[in-house]
């Protein structure tokens, strides 16, 4: 239903309209359906999406943002790099301080956040888990620094990215600090609250686990998707 909903709002949008000053908005909203294919594991349909046109900068580097977390999730990494290379170019264009949410945040700053999530799942597929940490923990400030709108300009947890990959790598107690770290700022987030149980079961608290388990239980019961992991 997510992503019915992203593709119809996106159909609604005017192609010229959306390239006037003032209507950023209207970009980010032709964008949506690249953010829901992420949140749902979509690689496959994700690399199938034409290009935006060329003016659009935003769209391209969310284009651009997706297809390197595809990449990486098929360890393809010289060509989820290569779309880094082509998000970091975009991102660092003056231009897009103009292109605004409501006039509540930059375009240039979802991009900016974008650029460090990307390059923590690209570092953790290297197994540069320092590299990781930096990367996902400047961006999850960097998503905190954003003007509060609802629903939120940015639309994924850095953080839960952030745990996701310290469970891959065995560090489960992290991990945990991590899930409460975004559940303060995303409460009762399916995502999260899967995460928070694999790292509280990974240490063996197992009372603890199962209280955790019931909560995600109750927060996903009206989903139409099974969800397997914490993250995309």
């Amino acid at each position: 239903m997510a992503l019915q909903a992203a593709r119809g709002l996106a159909s609604k949008v005017d192609r010229e309209t959306m390239r006037e000053p003032g209507f950023g908005t209207l970009q980010h909203f032709f964008s949506i359906p690249l953010y829901a294919l992420m949140s749902f594991g979509k690689g496959n349909e994700i690399l199938k999406q034409p290009a935006p046109a060329e003016d659009l900068l935003y769209p391209t580097g969310v284009w651009h943002y997706v297809r390197g977390m595809a990449y990486t999730r098929t360890d393809q990494l010289d060509e989820a790099a290569h779309e880094l290379e082509k998000l970091k170019r975009i991102a660092s264009d003056p231009l897009l301080e103009h292109v605004t949410i409501w006039e509540i945040n930059t375009t240039s700053d979802l991009l900016q956040i974008a650029q460090e999530a990307l390059a923590g799942e690209l570092a953790a597929k290297r197994g540069d888990y320092n590299k990781v940490v930096e990367h996902l923990r400047k961006g999850g400030r960097l998503q905190d620094d954003l003007t509060f709108d609802e629903p939120p300009s940015w639309l994924h947890s850095v953080r839960q990215s952030l745990g996701a990959v310290l469970l891959e790598a065995g560090r489960s107690e992290e991990a945990e600090r991590v899930y409460h770290e975004a559940l303060k700022r995303f409460p009762e987030s399916g995502w999260s609250l899967l995460g928070l149980y694999q790292a509280i079961a990974a240490q063996g608290k197992t009372d603890q686990a199962e209280v955790t388990k019931k909560r995600f239980e109750k927060a996903w019961s009206r989903a139409d998707v099974t969800l397997r992991a914490p993250r995309f």
